[in-house]
């Protein structure tokens, strides 16, 4: 029999993992063919919210797969610090 919770709960690991590597890529070519520093465009806010939504759905991920209640209190951490820096960056700037 199929664990269904278990397939949702590692999925959204994999697609955060999959998001951090696509903005890495993603911003490593821009970087390139704008002639930009790798540092100028890993700094960009567009690179930081992918990275950060993609830490976000891996910290989610690692909450529902743990098996210890201190890996999943570690987890949920994560999950709360990732959504408070999400906050931040879509906040509009003053």
């Amino acid at each position: 029999m199929i664990d269904w919770l278990a397939v949702v709960a590692h999925s959204f690991w994999i697609a955060g993992l999959a998001l951090v590597l696509a903005a890495l890529s993603y911003h490593y070519w821009l970087a390139g063919q704008s002639g930009l520093a790798l540092r100028k465009a890993f700094a960009a806010l567009s690179f930081q919210k992918a990275v950060v939504f993609g830490l976000l759905l891996v910290s989610i991920g690692l909450a529902g797969t743990s098996d210890q209640w201190w890996q999943t209190a570690l987890a949920a951490v994560a999950v709360l610090a990732c959504a408070g820096l999400l906050v931040m960056l879509f906040r509009p700037s003053a």
